[in-house]
């Protein structure tokens, strides 16, 4: 079974602090993936955008469950987050970079 090695400063990292926490979400899921498909830190876009859902499930309730989506707000606007969200987060501080065809995790090699 592969997995994935993670510094324990990572979550204190600057380019991570710069990001957000929902692209250092997305980072793991990014990191999981290239090592379990081998991939030498290359993320397909189409992988890219499903690594992770923005959308999740809240708690049984009498008619179902009620669907949840995650937002950010600037003043008086609340936009929903998506995968284009998050991904222009990891490109801007430097933690991926786009490469013809995906993106490509700043040196993965290296580490």
């Amino acid at each position: 079974m592969p997995w994935a090695r993670i510094d324990d400063g990572f979550p204190q990292h600057p380019k991570v602090v710069a990001a957000g926490p929902l692209a250092m979400a997305l980072q793991v899921a990014g990191l999981c993936y290239c090592n379990q498909k081998l991939t030498d830190g290359f993320i397909p876009w189409a992988a890219a955008r499903s690594l992770l859902s923005w959308e999740f499930l809240g708690p049984s309730e009498e008619r179902g469950r009620k669907r949840f989506t995650i937002g950010v707000a600037s003043g008086m606007g609340v936009e929903d987050v998506d995968s284009e969200f998050v991904i222009a987060r990891l490109l801007d501080a430097g933690m991926w970079e786009e490469v013809d065809g995906g993106y490509l995790i700043h040196d993965y090699e290296d580490y």
